[in-house]
């Protein structure tokens, strides 16, 4: 494999196995709402916050999630902090508790590795990522969000602000991630070279 100054990681799906994961959250959703049946559109809410933000990845616009718990406001008749509330509880801090094991300890290590021997390891990912980062023991030199960086993945601005933080030119970087049409495109658009997660973990 080339030898490049950073890598950059998708984190749902691509640190952490994101299928296995998914189904212990429904089976965690779905037990937790079967004893609480008057607060059944929580499942809803959730569900109309992800369709959202994949119906609107590129938007232009930089405020695009206060736009989304507008959306949910006006859908559901509720606070946009109650919203927040809903949101970073099934999103980050229940998954907080159960991502360890669901970690692709082998690339986790490999990328530590590296990072001792100079190479950049960056985490950029479409969802806030800090917390569950400490969650798996892990800390890249530098990690950031589609929120903080105002645009979603394929949409390969942020991809290019993260370059120019760090100094890199598009060759001396590698993405991996594990979904073609949004962590392949990003790099693509962004002149990136890519890689497949399990490819990259084959290699390994």
């Amino acid at each position: 494999m080339k030898n490049y100054k950073a890598w950059i990681f998708d984190f749902d799906g691509t640190l952490c196995r994101q299928t296995s994961l998914r189904i212990c959250m429904a089976l965690w959703l779905a037990m937790y709402y079967f004893f609480r049946p008057a607060r059944l559109k929580e499942i809803f809410i959730l569900r109309d916050w992800r369709r959202l933000r994949e119906a609107r990845f590129c938007a232009e616009k930089k405020n695009f999630r206060e736009l989304q718990l507008e959306e949910l406001t006006r859908r559901y008749k509720i606070s946009a902090d109650v919203i927040e509330k809903i949101l970073y509880s099934w999103l980050i801090k229940r998954p907080l508790k159960i991502l360890r094991f669901f970690a692709r300890k082998k690339i986790l290590n490999v990328a530590k590795f590296y990072q001792e021997r100079g190479v950049k390891i960056i985490v950029y990912s479409d969802n806030p990522v800090r917390e569950k980062l400490s969650a798996i023991n892990f800390f890249p030199d530098a990690s950031f969000s589609s929120d903080e960086l105002f645009c979603m993945k394929p949409d390969e601005r942020g991809l290019k602000n993260i370059l120019a933080k760090f100094n890199l030119k598009p060759a001396d970087a590698l993405y991996i991630g594990d979904r073609d049409d949004r962590d392949g495109a990003c790099a693509l658009n962004a002149n990136v070279d890519y890689m497949d997660v399990k490819k990259f973990e084959a290699l390994l």
